[in-house]
């Protein structure tokens, strides 16, 4: 018997940022009631030593028992706690598991990497309208990077590569600022990793879901203030990406903070995500990529709230 609920709240732990979300299923509609981030970076320093800080998971720990307090005062339904690529790989995560377990009563449901690529690739495209139209969905994380294809909501091809903007940026954008030949190393190395066979299909739409794009297209806007509305179906140009890239490399980790739009938090990080995204772009000859505000959490509480055919 499926079980189903009308309200949910969502704790999205990625290697960067923890993201929470209310949603709650009306009249056959999913309804989003809150949906924000909180820069806690559980991958901090895990490049070096394969494992979650102390602090980190202090740090992280605490954000989890708060927004967990946050839900039950809402009287959501059922709290759900996804978790992706730092607890596929760290030799320490089911420690921080059964932390969180123990102190909030949640189990952090650990999503493969293909998991992980559909349910962002259904949240990505769950408002576009085109019909008969093939998608390429890009989610940049903090420790991976997923690409999945599709024909609407149907899935042909997904990957899950062991590449993110958190990861990148320990281990090769040391200096601050960056020097041209750690740049060339990324680059280099994103080269390695991401190996496309988009099986021959035609790409009509790529899409970016993850917070590099959004921040990337709020630095497009000059945003100060995050606004989901404007960013979400906004345009960015292979062009602008690029220009984006040699503004960050040119500027010291304080300047970029500086930069109206990039999200704080994410400061450090942006340069490396923008590369991947380039990257994608430029294998996939795609002129320019459409900014989704929805992913991961979003194809992930689709297929919670409602119930299969």
């Amino acid at each position: 018997m499926t079980i189903t609920y009308k309200t949910i709240a969502i704790i999205d732990i990625g290697t960067n940022s923890v993201k929470f979300c209310i949603a709650e299923h009306t009249n056959g509609k999913i309804n989003t009631l809150l949906d924000t981030y909180y820069p806690t970076r559980i991958g901090e320093g895990f490049q070096t030593t394969g494992m979650i800080s102390s602090s980190a998971m202090t740090r992280n720990l605490e954000t989890i028992k708060k927004l967990c307090r946050q839900a039950r005062e809402l009287n959501v339904s059922k709290i759900f706690a996804i978790g992706t690529k730092i607890f596929r790989t760290a030799t320490n995560a089911d420690c921080f598991i059964q932390k969180v377990k123990s102190s909030c009563g949640v189990n952090i449901q650990v999503l493969s990497g293909v998991d992980e690529a559909r349910l962002s690739y259904l949240g990505a495209v769950s408002d576009i309208q085109a019909k008969d139209n093939n998608f390429a969905v890009l989610d940049t994380g903090g420790g991976s990077s997923e690409l999945t294809f599709g024909n609407d909501h149907n899935i042909y091809k997904r990957f899950s590569f062991d590449i993110g903007a958190v990861t990148l940026t320990e281990s090769y954008l040391t200096e601050d600022p960056v020097k041209t030949e750690q740049l060339e190393q990324v680059v280099e190395h994103i080269r390695q990793i991401i190996q496309l066979d988009c099986c021959g299909q035609p790409i009509d739409h790529l899409i970016g879901s993850s917070g590099v794009v959004t921040t990337m297209a709020a630095v497009k806007f000059q945003m100060t203030v995050y606004n989901a509305a404007i960013i979400h179906g906004a345009v960015l140009t292979l062009a602008q990406v690029h220009d984006q890239i040699k503004m960050y490399a040119s500027k010291t980790i304080d300047q970029r903070m500086k930069i109206p739009g990039l999200q704080k938090g994410r400061e450090d990080i942006i340069l490396a995500g923008a590369c991947i995204v380039e990257f994608v772009m430029l294998q996939l000859k795609c002129h320019q990529l459409i900014v989704s505000d929805r992913g991961l959490r979003h194809g992930f509480m689709a297929a919670e709230l409602i119930p299969p055919l």
